[in-house]
């Protein structure tokens, strides 16, 4: 399970950490909208996909109704693993 900073007994990711999660499970394989609820309520998920729709980092196959990571979303991920070990602290958050 994915964990972020404690909130009591809930755990809090931000929003970056969540786009990171979103196009990390679509790299190499396309994930439905409701495979990828399991990072975010289903509501804000809806507002989620659409920024990474409109910023490049997934793709939209209509056809199929599934979600999938673009050359530029692979780059985004790449980045931020190299983030993540830069800071150990945060390894622990990005564990899925």
């Amino acid at each position: 399970m994915v964990e972020g900073r404690d909130r009591g007994k809930t755990k809090y990711r931000d929003k970056c950490q969540i786009f990171y999660l979103i196009v990390k499970s679509c790299i190499g394989k396309s994930q439905t909208k409701n495979r990828l609820s399991y990072y975010s309520s289903y509501r804000r998920l809806n507002y989620y996909l659409a920024d990474l729709v409109r910023l490049g980092l997934l793709r939209f196959d209509e056809t199929q109704h599934r979600f999938l990571a673009t050359p530029k979303g692979n780059e985004f991920v790449r980045k931020y693993d190299n983030i993540i070990e830069f800071v150990p602290s945060l390894k622990s958050d990005y564990e899925i």
